[in-house]
């Protein structure tokens, strides 16, 4: 009889499809220091990243496809380099630092949060402030930073980075 409990207690289990109504608790705390921004962990309390807001040179705004929704981010770049600094709407504080780039850095967040969101499941990347870092060639993964209209290794027109005005 046991064995049967067993039988009918492994098969009345099964995966959850959709997310429980339970708030799920964040990973990570957006910390607003006074000359700029922290990332902490929040499971080992230490600093995943820090940077000084002088050393920004642009903001981006995207979603990443999450398969039930889609997870806005907010990227800083702080170096000469496709490398961002990534904060998620599900972290800690997350109002409190678009609260404070909407007030410092004078982004519209109702019209970037709705040119990001839309078409949904679509991947955007939109810069909400300073000057875009050019994306490597789609076709051949060529430089483009001194070619902003068209790759010079394989001809091929390129799109500029989104920008919000």
């Amino acid at each position: 009889m046991p064995l049967l409990n067993r039988l009918v207690n492994l098969l009345a289990w099964r995966p959850r499809l959709l997310p429980s109504r339970d708030v799920p608790r964040p990973l990570h705390r957006i910390r607003l220091l006074p000359g700029g921004l922290e990332l902490i962990d929040l499971r080992t309390r230490k600093s995943l990243f820090q940077f000084s807001w002088r050393d920004l040179k642009e903001v981006i705004a995207f979603k990443v496809d999450a398969y039930l929704t889609d997870q806005f981010r907010i990227g800083f770049r702080i170096v000469d380099d496709l490398k961002y600094l990534e904060v998620c709407e599900d972290d800690e504080n997350w109002n409190a630092l678009c609260d404070f780039l909407q007030t410092e850095f004078s982004i519209d967040w109702p019209r970037s949060y709705a040119h990001i969101v839309h078409p949904l499941f679509a991947a955007k990347r939109t810069t909400i402030w300073g000057l875009p870092w050019p994306l490597p060639c789609p076709n051949c993964n060529y430089d483009l930073r001194h070619w902003p209209n068209i790759c010079p290794e394989c001809g091929r027109p390129v799109d500029p980075p989104a920008l919000l005005p």
